[in-house]
């Protein structure tokens, strides 16, 4: 939590819940069907289940917090701190981009790609209190590349400080200490003021279309640090709307739903409790939420989606857990993940983020394993499911969804 020019934090925290891993309800009439993605965080594998709970394709990958099916089966996912790749359904590489990437990247429609990336810059005058002021600002920087690597376009936050304190009522100076719930201060890292932890291109709305600073086209932003979601016009390459001091706190993934509206993972990581939010941002209203209580924490990373029947999935984190909530606030889909952390980030059963996609989104994926043989597996006439495409049908149709 950021508030009166200081960082509030506290420490990660493992909420592991009593119970069965796995598939803990599915409520088949209100659930929305289709396949999930994930990764352990920092994990070697991205795995695709279905509303079983059953893993039906995974991928290598390297230290990955997340990744996206795209159209043709390939799988584009990140390297964290290290850069992008793209893998074939196998998990051949066929592309790849090596730079000091993080947090997150958005797929253009002509093939290139928003991609976050850092760096060190001179400290911006008067941004720090000077006696917690550091030798450097590790900065945050939007770049669209081509498929060649081609930097075609950068924005680099720190030198929009000025549009940001107008647009969101952040003051400066800021403390370069951080401080635990015990009262004590520690230097907050090397100096990651913003700590961007999203960059999505914007959908056309009917908002949009009504107020230019939410065009389609246009980037929202989130940083985690200062408790603030924004967005950047790219056009005038300024940042045009801000939201969130003194009501977020650590959030993730804000994401605009098709209404114009808002949906952010708000962490609570001081506060001590998760919620997830809708809001209008012509207004700055809160127009839904879901929230439990202590039941429902993640102190850092996690994710939401908004599902095409109006549910929400759910990513939360540090319980390993994803699920799906109606608009009543009813959960309808609950899993718990049973892989453990893997990797050089060894984070337990973490899940920094979670992708529902529909069956048609994974056709091209269940394509490619069509040559592959399955043996042992038939139906109650004894008529033999022999190929892969065929068996997984066959238990979708068994479970009843």
């Amino acid at each position: 939590m950021f508030k009166d020019g200081k960082f509030f934090t506290a420490l990660s925290k493992d909420r592991i819940s009593p119970g069965p891993l796995g598939i803990r309800t599915y409520n088949r009439d209100k659930a929305f069907r289709g396949y999930t993605l994930f990764s352990t965080a920092f994990g070697n594998v991205e795995y695709l289940i279905d509303m079983n709970g059953m893993v039906v394709h995974t991928w290598p990958v390297i230290h990955s917090q997340l990744a996206e099916i795209l159209p043709n089966g390939h799988l584009l996912v990140d390297d964290y701190g290290h850069g992008l790749y793209e893998l074939l359904p196998a998990g051949d590489v066929i592309w790849s981009w090596k730079h000091n990437y993080h947090h997150d990247f958005c797929l253009l429609p002509n093939d290139n790609i928003i991609v976050l990336i850092y760096k060190h810059e001179p400290v911006v005058e008067g941004f720090y209190v000077r006696a917690h002021a550091p030798q450097y600002m590790q900065t945050d920087v939007v770049v669209e590349i081509n498929r060649k690597g081609d930097v075609l376009w950068s924005f680099s936050f720190s030198e929009h400080v000025e549009d940001l304190c107008a647009v969101s009522g952040l003051s400066l100076s800021v403390s370069y200490v951080r401080e635990l719930p015990d009262g004590s201060l520690v230097e907050y890292g090397s100096a990651d003021w913003a700590h961007t932890n999203t960059i999505e291109v914007l959908p056309d709305t009917p908002l949009g279309r009504k107020d230019n600073r939410f065009g389609a086209g246009n980037l929202l932003f989130s940083f985690r640090h200062l408790d603030i979601i924004g967005i950047i016009d790219r056009k005038k390459e300024e940042i045009v709307w801000a939201w969130g001091l003194g009501e977020l706190d650590g959030q993730h993934q804000p994401t605009m739903l098709s209404n114009g509206n808002i949906l952010v993972f708000d962490n609570g990581t001081y506060r001590g409790y998760s919620r997830a939010v809708e809001i209008n941002p012509a207004t700055g209203e809160i127009v839904w939420e879901y929230k439990d209580g202590e039941n429902f924490f993640s102190p850092y990373r996690s994710g939401v989606q908004r599902l095409p029947n109006d549910n929400t999935l759910i990513c939360e984190s540090d319980a390993g857990r994803i699920f799906e909530v109606t608009p009543g606030q009813e959960i309808v889909w609950d899993y718990y993940s049973p892989f453990m952390g893997q990797g050089s980030g060894n984070q337990g059963r973490h899940i920094y983020r979670a992708t529902r996609y529909t069956d048609e989104q994974i056709e091209a994926v269940i394509a490619a394993r069509k040559e592959e043989m399955i043996v042992a597996v038939a139906d109650a006439r004894r008529q033999p499911k022999r190929t892969f495409p065929e068996a997984l049908q066959f238990y979708r149709e068994g479970f009843g969804g």
